[in-house]
């Protein structure tokens, strides 16, 4: 996946569709689906926000966003589906 290590205060956002997120998402995720970006304007800017969706794709791309609009923002690279991979 990436280096990335939960922390303590850490926000974790699913942004897969509501439907994939029902199927199974990564423990302590909130689902905010990529088409309800709007959203994650309310999280705050002092905790870190930790995106993934399926492939790592799209949340690369918002990381980037919010980055630029002064969030604390990480990204699991390879998304949900190389977190599975690892669990296996």
């Amino acid at each position: 996946m990436s280096d990335y290590t939960m922390q303590e205060n850490d926000v974790l956002v699913d942004l897969r569709d509501k439907l994939t997120y029902s199927f199974g998402s990564i423990d302590g995720a909130v689902n905010i689906p990529v088409d309800e970006i709007d959203r994650l304007y309310a999280l705050s800017k002092d905790k870190r926000i930790v995106l993934f969706c399926q492939s790592g794709e799209s949340s690369a791309e918002i990381a980037s966003l919010l980055s630029e609009l002064d969030y604390n923002v990480a990204d699991l690279s390879g998304g949900y589906r190389e977190y599975i991979k690892e669990k296996l």
